[in-house]
């Protein structure tokens, strides 16, 4: 009787950060009745947050499934937050220069719970570029990017992302056992860059580096992808320096020194 009399006296405030949290596990969306199940709260309380919030534009609802899903307003909000130290604006001109150099277009990305999203991108030179919607989110073990940052996080952080990890094989490159993907991301840590040759759309290649802020954490990172004919292997070294020198510059622009 006590728990829910408990649940009955949580505030609006905690109900409706709960939703929001629950829906940014469930990419495709709950119905009213599925978030109550999962909360336990009252079903009233419940619709009356949800309107709310779609009212307010922060959820959307599908018109045939009546399921309620996070709008791109929300993802505004935490793209803002997330972006705390201003890595964009102090990333956008070296990101300029290297996609200038290399004609790719050139990423920028930081980890989000068990994901990449991505926050920016500069489009490449070249006919044909690969273009992507600020927002979007990458795996940790198949794409450069994913695979960089969990390399560079301090050992018990990246412990912890792994043991969470469920790898599920894309194609036949895919790394999906766990021990091999330790084996690589020792190798990312010591090269200083990841490499996604072919792993999570065939054809296409990607090159990712570390953004370190002044505490020498890793905060986000740097990518560039394209087709694997104007990225090929034998290049792959040469591109690659040029990405860790953009992350680095775009470090010690945040207030990173490489000699600690």
């Amino acid at each position: 009787m006590k728990e829910k009399e408990d649940k009955n006296n949580v505030s609006m405030i905690t109900k409706s950060m709960e939703l929001l949290e629950l829906l940014s596990k469930n990419e495709k969306g709950l119905t009213l009745q599925e978030i109550v199940n999962l909360l336990h709260y009252p079903k009233s309380s419940i619709y009356k947050i949800a309107t709310n919030l779609q009212e307010l534009g922060y959820l959307g609802k599908e018109p045939d499934s009546f399921r309620y899903f996070l709008s791109r307003k929300l993802l505004s909000v935490g793209l803002a937050a997330i972006s705390g130290y201003d890595i964009i604006e102090r990333s956008k001109e070296y990101m300029k220069r290297l996609s200038d150099e290399i004609g790719e277009s050139v990423m920028i990305g930081t980890l989000l719970n068990d994901e990449v999203i991505l926050l920016e991108q500069v489009t490449g030179t070249l006919d044909f570029v690969f273009i992507l919607k600020r927002g979007m989110r990458f795996n940790l073990y198949s794409t450069a990017p994913g695979k960089v940052l969990l390399a560079f996080l301090s050992p018990k952080e990246r412990n912890e992302k792994i043991s969470e990890l469920q790898p599920e094989a894309i194609n036949e490159y895919t790394i999906t056992d766990k021990d091999l993907l330790k084996g690589e991301l020792a190798r990312i840590a010591k090269a200083g860059y990841a490499v996604d040759l072919n792993e999570t759309v065939q054809g296409v290649h990607c090159i990712a580096a570390p953004i370190f802020d002044e505490t020498y954490n890793v905060i986000a990172c740097i990518w560039t992808s394209g087709p694997a004919g104007r990225l090929p292997e034998a290049e792959i070294p040469r591109i690659a320096q040029l990405i860790i020198d953009a992350g680095l510059a775009i470090s010690n622009n945040i207030g990173y020194k490489k000699s600690k």
